[in-house]
């Protein structure tokens, strides 16, 4: 085969292989070499950021996804696990999928640099750059999800995390290991964590007043009785709360239907439609024999902790995507002056 004229030295043994691919390397170089996986790849990524996937067997928010994904999604939940939809990534057909579009990038890169097209050449080398780092992110520590609201903690592994007004900070054991301003949105270091916040919904939080003082409420018959207790509904969409002074049971339906029954016999002592809240607004309501409840509006935040090196793969595969997609476009439109 003629060489081109100019051809790289580093590109000389791709005339030979190009022949040994044979149909394989025409079906690779084809539109449909690029825009089938590219395309199915784009379709598997939307899924994957829509519908939440499964955290690993071992993971304690695994049991809570479950609950929450089977009464979502109800008779197809079987049927969408046993395609592995809700591990897509970790399936092989995602893997093979990936192959494909990296052999697809390859033969591209590798065509444009034989036809001396840099730009081209150096657009498709960025994706296929941005793919291999989407690939090696499985082999890195996976990030860890903590849904918080504000004064709220939970643990993240042997640590405790917690989100109040000061912001995000990290216990260890009942000492501070790490403290941070919090911004949504934007990443901030937590000790050996990147962490990344996000607005995810809202909950309220209960507090009351009878005539001997402030009330106490349970969440569960073996919890402790707290005076301001958190709402957090259930994967059905429901929360309850006890408050032994009272002798009532609290059942709020979210968003906005709140029943509260005698303990023992179940009669109604109030029903109650709460009015749309923002955040930190507060709705008060007086009840028979003195006693009164107060509801305040607290934020929910997502926030996701991931290890430097995990963080790094995750923004430069996403930053690679618009600058090889910006470097193919530049190329495109310098073509078509010609």
């Amino acid at each position: 085969m003629e060489q081109p004229s100019g051809f790289p030295g580093s590109l000389r043994l791709w005339p030979r292989w190009r022949d040994r691919l044979g149909k394989g390397w025409q079906v690779l170089r084809s539109p449909w070499g690029i825009a089938l996986p590219l395309g199915l790849w784009a379709l598997g990524g939307l899924w994957m950021a829509l519908i939440p996937q499964a955290p690993p067997p071992d993971d304690p928010a695994y049991w809570m996804w479950w609950a929450q994904a089977r009464w979502r999604f109800g008779p197809l939940f079987d049927p969408l696990s046993r395609w592995g939809l809700w591990t897509l990534s970790q399936t092989p057909g995602w893997r093979l999928l990936g192959a494909w579009l990296g052999l697809g990038l390859v033969v591209r890169a590798a065509e444009a640099g034989a036809a001396r097209r840099w730009r081209a050449a150096l657009g498709w080398g960025i994706l296929l750059g941005a793919l291999v780092l989407a690939g090696l992110e499985r082999y890195l520590p996976p990030p860890q999800g903590v849904r918080l609201a504000w004064g709220e903690g939970r643990s993240v592994g042997d640590l405790w995390l917690v989100l109040d007004e000061s912001g995000l900070s990290l216990w260890r054991q009942g000492d501070p290991l790490a403290r941070s301003g919090f911004r949504p949105g934007w990443p901030l270091r937590l000790g050996p964590y990147i962490a990344v916040a996000g607005r995810s919904g809202q909950v309220l939080e209960l507090q009351g007043e009878g005539p001997s003082g402030p009330l106490h409420w349970r969440s569960a018959l073996d919890a402790a009785p707290v005076p301001a207790l958190l709402l957090h509904p259930s994967p059905e969409g429901e929360a309850f709360a006890a408050v032994a002074e009272a002798g009532w049971i609290v059942r709020l339906i979210y968003p906005d239907r709140l029943t509260i029954f005698a303990e023992g016999t179940g009669a109604v002592v109030a029903a109650q439609t709460l009015p749309s809240m923002a955040d930190g607004q507060e709705v008060t309501l007086s009840l028979p024999e003195g006693y009164a409840l107060r509801l305040i509006a607290r934020p929910v935040y997502r926030v996701l902790l991931m290890s430097p090196p995990t963080f790094a793969a995750r923004v430069l595969a996403w930053a690679g995507v618009p600058l090889g997609l910006a470097g193919l476009l530049f190329e495109a439109a310098r073509r078509a002056r010609r």
